[in-house]
């Protein structure tokens, strides 16, 4: 009757949106503003069809010119306050809620709203008493039924918050959302194949949210489907822009669980390690607040050789930037220098086969063992917890052999406690604290194949750590992070012919902050490390003493810069100011690093980078003290283990394509320059002196 009601235009659009017509909703909602611009239903109707094509930014846009246009309408509040959360602004969108209600206390959305904003707060109480309020106003509504059962959940009532999660469905059968939750409850209770109907329906029903796929991908991990599962997850990929998922996109709750989900096993049981290194290069560089992607990465590197300190390091990151969860560390995870056989210790680095996709509370114990000849025996085991706002995990690993040679023995003690307190949304205090005990002999194996009968090592390590992270805004991060590491260490090369004790302090503090403007990601940083050594060296029969301190300070800023084409640019630097025991050993240095990431299209990556490092100093070779600072340029590692003090240059080219669904490939090439330093014996005085070498390596697969 009127072409040109703006009103009558905007319904078209909702409509358009809830019948998974994006393309309609756009331009019904465009006409509207067009018509009505004053109009603050037409604002609203565009800011759910930006939603429907996960714009946020512009949805967030609209929904602000609707309170411009209409300041009391409580149903605009109510729309803006869900916008805030969904973006990461949990302040103002728990204010924007209460108004909602305030303004129009008999609009069940606003209450759903409200509700969802006491979830983020872990105010269960207050959120399910927001949500019954809501049903009780309008009791066809699926939302609402939806946030009581994740807050049913959220409390340890599994079955009641499935109760709930079901009847949200019946209401609302075509919502894909609601069946991604449906199939996730149900793979948390086992219920098999009910899971993976649920998730099949939601793929159906939006073939365009990467959700269901993320969550089909671990569900079919679980029944030894790897294949499969990783089929699910690339699709899950090529959907979210490119990227690795680990939440819904819709953001309607945090998703918290299913973000700590190990994605490694999936790619660890194929042997495509490389692959989920890919992924993982991918998801830090993008958003290096996700801790989910630190974890993966660190992970991943478990299965390279000498990315020891860039596995400990993302580890730590990782920890750092994660909300509290069920998903343990396993202990072995941030232990260098085991010196384990794959396949013949005690569980793998990413064992979480029956991982739960919903944070509740509850407490999950897993335990891996193995038994072998040569007297070959060891067990890892892992107590979690959550309550409420605290998280904790109690972790033991051991392992020993005789080995299969004289004087090849070994056991390794590792046992660890850790806790975590989200003192608000925006806060996070962590503290773990770490002993291993060593104690092996001669392990290394030679070209030669000679071996020494008296090697025996015997080291003890304490580790303290105090963990801080703090978020300013959704893109303004800052972690911080103490240890202190206590070593009693100890060498004998040959009773009465050479023997070394060392007892060393270890003092490591860095604070690091994350910030993004419009498309750039900036990552700085500054630390400060300091290790006292005293050392008893008995030569011959003639103990002699020495002190040393040793310290390390440094500075570090990255810009990672999104450009046209799928490019991501990486421009950095680092100062590192070594003091070492004596002036010759000093050493101040300006590190740049350039790196680049193209994808000329979804199934190619081109990576290139050049980059210097000065190496810092370590508490040992097998106890590696981590940093906050990034651990690769576009795709390269550039920690290394080596003595104190090197210096070195990479240069490094590499591609990963994705030539099937089933198959992968890749390669890079590595030239390093490096200047290492050794002390020499020149009379009259030893002098710290150094060589150069040059490396290059290729690696395919």
């Amino acid at each position: 009757l009127d072409p040109n009601s703006g009103d009558a235009l905007a319904l078209q659009a909702v409509i358009a949106v809830v019948q998974n017509q994006k393309e309609a909703a756009m331009a019904s909602a465009l006409k509207a503003v067009q018509k009505s611009p004053n109009s603050a239903a037409a604002q609203m109707a565009l800011s759910y069809a930006h939603q429907a094509t996960f714009n946020l930014p512009e949805a967030l846009e609209a929904a602000q010119a609707a309170i411009t246009h209409a300041p009391e309408n409580g149903t605009a509040w109510a729309r803006i306050a869900e916008l805030w959360l969904s973006t990461g602004e949990l302040d103002r969108g728990i204010n924007a809620a209460r108004k909602a209600t305030k303004l129009n206390p008999r609009t069940a959305h606003a209450h759903t709203t409200l509700g969802f904003a006491y979830l983020t707060q872990i105010k269960t109480e207050k959120a399910r008493s927001a949500f019954e309020k809501a049903i009780t106003l309008d009791s066809a509504a699926p939302l609402p039924r939806l946030g009581l059962g994740l807050a049913k959940i959220r409390d340890g009532d599994l079955k009641k918050g499935r109760a709930e999660i079901e009847i949200a469905a019946g209401l609302d059968p075509l919502n894909a959302l609601i069946r991604s939750y449906l199939g996730k409850v149900y793979f948390d209770e086992k219920r098999g194949p009910l899971d993976a109907t649920q998730l099949e329906i939601a793929k159906t029903l939006d073939p365009n949210d990467p959700t269901p796929y993320f969550y089909s991908a671990i569900q079919k991990q679980t029944e030894n489907r790897p294949v499969e599962a990783l089929q699910d997850l690339q699709q899950s990929i090529v959907l979210n822009d490119n990227r690795a998922v680990y939440r819904s996109r819709l953001l309607l709750d945090d998703d918290l669980a299913a973000r700590s989900a190990s994605l490694a096993r999936i790619y660890s049981d194929l042997g495509f390690e490389q692959l989920s290194l890919v992924e993982g290069w991918k998801s830090v560089n993008t958003d290096p607040t996700n801790h989910s992607a630190h974890r993966l990465l660190a992970d991943s590197y478990a299965a390279l050789p000498r990315h020891e300190i860039a596995r400990v390091s993302e580890l730590l990151q990782s920890q750092l930037t994660q909300p509290i969860n069920i998903t343990p560390v396993p202990p072995q995870l941030a232990q260098s220098g085991l010196f384990i056989l794959e396949g013949s210790g005690p569980g793998d680095l990413t064992f979480n086969e029956f991982h739960p996709l919903f944070l509740r509370n509850r407490l999950a114990l897993q335990a891996s063992g193995v038994v072998g000849e040569n007297d070959t025996l060891g067990d890892e085991v892992v107590l979690s917890g959550v309550l409420g706002k605290f998280s904790y995990s109690l972790g033991q690993f051991h392992y020993e052999t005789d080995g299969f040679r004289e004087n090849n023995e070994q056991q390794n003690n590792i046992y660890n406690a850790f806790g975590q307190f989200n003192v608000t949304p925006a806060t996070s205090l962590q503290a773990e604290y770490r002993y291993n005990r060593t104690q092996k002999g001669d392990l290394e194996l030679t070209f030669l194949e000679t071996f020494n009968p008296d090697w025996d090592v015997d080291d003890k390590v304490k580790t303290y750590r105090f963990g801080l992270r703090h978020a300013f805004a959704p893109n303004k991060l800052l972690l911080g992070s103490f240890i202190y590491q206590d070593a009693d260490l100890s060498t004998v090369v040959a009773p009465g012919f050479f023997e070394w004790e060392g007892d060393v302090e270890y003092y490591v503090g860095e604070v690091n902050y994350q910030t993004k403007i419009t498309a750039v990601n900036f990552i700085s940083g500054i630390g400060h490390r300091k290790k006292n050594t005293t050392t008893v060296v008995d030569f011959l029969g003639s103990p002699t003493d020495e002190d040393s301190e040793t310290q390390f300070n440094n500075v570090y800023l990255y810009l990672l810069t999104e450009l046209p084409q799928n490019m991501l640019l990486t421009i950095g630097g680092s100062g590192e100011f070594l003091n070492g025991a004596t002036d010759e050993e000093d050493s101040d240095q300006f590190n740049p690093k350039l790196g680049l990431m193209w994808n000329p299209n979804t199934k190619t990556t081109l990576r290139a980078a050049v980059m210097r490092t000065l190496n810092r100093p370590l508490l040992s070779q097998e106890n590696i003290d981590p940093t906050l600072e990034p651990t690769q340029v576009a795709g390269f590692n550039q920690f290394f283990l080596g003595a104190e003090g090197d210096e070195t240059w990479y240069c490094g080219v590499g591609i990963d394509q994705v030539l099937s669904e089933k198959i992968f490939a890749g390669a890079e090439f590595v030239f390093q320059d490096v200047k290492e330093r050794y002390l020499s014996d020149e009379d009259p005085t030893p002098a710290v002196e150094q060589y150069s070498r040059e490396d290059y390596w290729l690696r395919s697969y």
